[in-house]
């Protein structure tokens, strides 16, 4: 069983942003970590044709979860239980719509051989900028509520965290720890854990902060990442480029309305 790998769940949409970040693994991956791709099975030979045979290992979806539920919320069911195939003790869960800038190692992921960091922050510094640049909607109440009331189902007071944004790194220890001792005794599954409310890097951050399976080494985010477009717009401005940003993180996180320049 590999200590640690890299992990991707996509999907045919993001079949040419996958190849972009495959790209960049190859280019950067200074330990050679494995890469872990999965997909519904029906788009297996669409990856294959456009990402080539080398610098990955593509499963099904079906192999890690098959319950069939679709859009964002099947996308956290997998990524939840990718644990479950037996491959890692620990994976760093990276989105189709990432890229590495420079060359990473185990070391950025793991604080020592057995326990990774976890990425645990207030993340003030982006709702300061949402403050200054409104939306339609208050993105901090949104933020506080998903957490809150996760907070409340484990006992937890105090500090609002976030464990995100992506990529993550989780234990596969942590996750099993949250099945056996929360959801099989309450007859849950984690499909219902995921439609019920949350992220599922809340999810796996609060039951750290209330089982301690691991020790909590924090992490502030891996990479920049864009969430709205005026995010990216203000960067531009400023001309904030990867090379700056290259300073401070390991990868370029953007949705796929907009491509970084």
């Amino acid at each position: 069983m590999n200590n640690l790998v890299l992990y991707c769940k996509s999907y045919d949409k993001d079949v040419h942003r996958a190849k972009i970040l495959l790209d960049s693994i190859i280019k950067f991956n200074t330990d050679n970590i494995p890469f872990y791709i999965s997909v519904p099975d029906k788009d297996i030979t669409l990856f294959k044709s456009v990402l080539g045979d080398t610098g990955y290992i593509i499963i099904s979806d079906e192999t890690i979860d098959d319950t069939n539920v679709d859009g964002w919320i099947g996308q956290q069911i997998i990524k939840s239980q990718f644990w479950k195939l037996d491959l890692c003790e620990n994976y760093v869960c990276v989105d189709s719509d990432c890229f590495f800038i420079k060359p990473f190692h185990i070391t950025d992921f793991m604080f020592s051989d057995d326990v990774p960091y976890t990425v645990c922050h207030e993340y003030k510094s982006f709702f300061e900028f949402l403050d200054k640049h409104p939306l339609n909607f208050d993105p901090y109440e949104s933020f506080k509520a998903e957490r809150e009331n996760i907070m409340e189902l484990f006992g937890r007071t105090g500090v609002i965290y976030d464990f995100g944004p992506g990529p993550t790194i989780w234990s596969s220890k942590v996750w099993k720890s949250l099945e056996e001792n929360y959801l099989i005794p309450n007859n849950l599954t984690f499909t219902q854990l995921i439609q019920y409310n949350g992220s599922e890097f809340t999810w796996y951050g609060e039951w750290l902060l209330v089982s301690n399976d691991i020790p909590l080494i924090p992490r502030g985010p891996l990479f920049k990442n864009y969430h709205y477009p005026h995010q990216y717009e203000y960067d531009k401005h400023y001309q904030y480029n990867l090379d700056k940003i290259a300073k401070l993180y390991l990868g370029v996180g953007m949705q796929s309305i907009y491509e970084f320049n």
